[in-house]
């Protein structure tokens, strides 16, 4: 475990100083106090990282008016496991969805193409509120399929991408220009540290970035990354946020 530093000298803290139980580290250079968990968090986060040597898939660029790290999110293995459960998944789901697509045409008096399936039940035709109940049914099974296939897009061509301006900053996560952004205001940044999240991969819980602010926001990225891209993200955003 790396040792914890003062973040505003940068002086090692020594045990003496450190009270875990109130959660409290002092700094005898600089007669400052702070919590032990965050020192610990960042010491961690920064220990080995190289912010001048950016890993495979990172890229960083600085205009003079804004700094832009990118992360890509690829991911051959874990593109290969959703695309394996996303066909499995949607194959049988594509079953029921031409049953439900051919009962519907049908209702609506439309032709149905010979090689859809025959939407009967019990010897009759699907009337119109059992082919409705259906339709509910197969929703919550397609979303998580269409899930799916995100998950393989995201794996293959997704990014986490951070803009730090002056007075504006925004994170991005996506597959090129499609994604969400959240915008903050760097100046109320007021930590940078990992979280575990719920989300687990062969039994162990992934971890994400949370940036804090001033008015109690938590902005979380960066859970798709590789354990070095989210490691150096992390530390560069710690850099240059809190400094």
């Amino acid at each position: 475990m790396a040792v914890p530093a003062c973040s505003k000298c940068g002086r090692v803290i020594p045990p003496e100083d450190i009270n875990v139980g109130n959660d409290l580290a002092y700094c005898r250079a600089c007669n400052t106090a702070c919590k032990f968990s965050l020192l610990v968090n960042a010491t961690e986060m920064e220990d080995g990282v190289d912010l001048g040597n950016p890993p495979s898939g990172v890229y960083q660029r600085n205009d003079g008016i804004s700094t832009v790290i990118s992360a890509s999110q690829r991911s051959l293995g874990a593109a290969l496991a959703l695309l394996a459960m996303s066909l499995f998944w949607n194959g049988i789901l594509s079953t029921f969805l031409l049953v439900a697509s051919a009962a519907t045409l049908k209702n609506m008096g439309m032709v149905v193409p010979p090689w859809f399936p025959a939407p009967v039940m019990n010897g009759k035709l699907m009337d119109v509120g059992t082919t409705l109940f259906l339709w509910i049914f197969l929703t919550p099974f397609i979303l998580i399929g269409t899930g799916m296939i995100v998950g393989v897009l995201v794996s293959l061509a997704g990014r986490t991408e951070v803009e730090i301006g002056r007075t504006e900053a925004s994170v991005f996560t996506g597959v090129g220009a499609i994604g969400y952004r959240r915008r903050f205001d760097p100046g109320n940044v007021t930590d940078v540290r990992f979280v575990q999240t719920s989300w687990q991969v062969n039994g162990q819980a992934r971890t994400c970035i949370i940036i804090g602010t001033k008015d109690g926001r938590q902005i979380k990225c960066g859970s798709m990354l590789s354990d070095v891209r989210r490691k150096f993200l992390a530390a560069s955003l710690r850099k240059l946020l809190i400094g």
